[in-house]
């Protein structure tokens, strides 16, 4: 099994050269699949982020951090080898080159032996005290802005946990199906939706007296017809699905 540092850069690699491309939609449902919906891996790989970027912490505070992560990611590490295992047979596949971007964390959290390395890492986690005790510096480009893979996904970890956690059981099942589907069954389901709500709405029509509810529910009509195949339309439908 390779070190969670190298698996962590092999993603960011095959993320990197597959972006644009038609590929790049899979390799992301994957790494959703693989990691953001695992909560003990997407730690994993947060800390790895937070280890690895310009915080500005300050002198008091940041050697504690260290120790605080380190300690959590090997007992992460420890309790989630089958998962690791299974996350590095399935990169292995797609990216061949074992580059590491994270190399010193790697040395801090792998190293048996702490008395015959403890120079190189004492170096290594100086390395990264250093890194963390910078201040995160913010370039913008007026004309492009361009965010690096490794941000992204440093974003999309952190927003995704927290949006995930507040969710309900029945709203995380909802939404587990709706990004399990491909284009061919989230056309259908949406198909099926449109038909439910079309005929909910059409007894509405055909009961109401009110002439201006009749004109929203012939507004609305006109708004599903015009519906594309997202899955933001898939999931605006079924919530007014619920509603009617």
């Amino acid at each position: 099994m390779a070190s969670f540092g190298i698996i962590k850069t092999k993603i960011e690699k095959l993320l990197e050269s597959s972006y644009g491309k038609d590929e790049f939609k899979n390799h992301m449902k994957s790494f959703k699949t693989n990691i953001l919906e695992d909560k003990n891996i997407a730690e994993i790989h947060f800390i790895y982020d937070e280890l690895s970027s310009n915080k500005g912490l300050s002198e008091d505070i940041v050697n504690e951090y260290i120790s605080e992560s380190f300690e959590q990611l090997r007992t992460l590490i420890d309790n989630n080898k089958e998962q690791i295992t299974k996350l590095s047979e399935w990169i292995d596949e797609l990216v061949i080159e074992n580059n590491n971007n994270y190399g010193d964390i790697d040395l801090q959290v792998y190293t048996k032996n702490v008395t015959k390395n403890l120079e190189t890492l004492i170096e290594s986690k100086n390395r990264i005290k250093n890194t963390l005790l910078k201040n995160k510096v913010k370039e913008v480009n007026e004309t492009t802005l361009s965010i690096p893979i490794s941000s992204m996904l440093q974003i999309a970890t952190k927003t995704f946990n927290k949006e995930f956690s507040n969710l309900n059981e029945e709203e995380k099942k909802e939404f587990k199906f709706f990004t399990s589907l491909n284009g061919t069954e989230l056309k259908s389901e949406i198909d099926k939706s449109k038909n439910v709500v079309y005929d909910k709405l059409n007894i509405s029509l055909n009961e109401s007296s009110d002439n201006e509810l009749k004109e929203k529910i012939q507004k609305t009509l006109s708004k599903i017809n015009e519906t594309n195949y997202t899955l933001t339309s898939l999931y605006r439908l079924k919530q007014l699905e619920k509603g009617l």
